[in-house]
């Protein structure tokens, strides 16, 4: 092999251990923290910050987790915020929308219904037991997590929310 196809093979590796890592650092961190990005069929996107979602008018679901993994997790919880359908209604969410994916900051997601992310009990949370969320990065829920209050075991649940992509 010549000097000249070696120096670039260790270019394009060095270049590929590189880029790998930086790829999923962006990815994961998609979105601004205490921020949602918005984003699909909708007729408004962008970013809805912290102090917006703030300012709708709150809503608090009560729920009473059971979990089987985690006894920390187990108990009755208020969780107040604001309901995923004004956060759709605001952004303009097309008629012809069916579903509803929700990212979290970790790159971890899921997908529901949209009669499921209009219903009262669906919300953005920002608060539990009247305390703010802590941030994602920090061991915490927040700052904003999908409480979907249907959901005994909490298994659509997303904590450290940051990208919604209406489908």
């Amino acid at each position: 092999m010549k000097k000249a196809n070696k120096i670039a093979l260790v270019a394009l590796v060095v270049l590929v251990l590189v880029t790998v890592p930086v790829y999923v650092y962006m990815r994961q961190n998609s979105g601004t923290e205490g921020s949602i990005l918005i984003k699909g069929k909708v007729g408004n996107p962008g970013n809805f910050t912290y102090s917006q979602l703030e300012g709708f008018a709150p809503v608090t679901v009560q729920v009473t987790l059971s979990s089987s993994g985690h006894a920390q997790d187990n108990g009755v919880f208020n969780y107040t915020g604001v309901p995923l359908g004004v956060v759709l209604e605001e952004a303009d969410a097309f008629e012809n929308a069916t579903s509803v994916y929700l990212q979290a900051a970790d790159g971890y997601g899921t997908t529901i219904p949209i009669a499921d992310a209009k219903a009262a009990n669906t919300i953005l949370a920002y608060q539990k037991d009247g305390a703010a969320l802590t941030a994602l990065v920090e061991g915490g829920e927040g700052p904003l997590r999908l409480i979907i209050g249907n959901d005994q075991f909490a298994q659509r649940w997303i904590r450290g929310v940051s990208i919604i992509d209406v489908r």
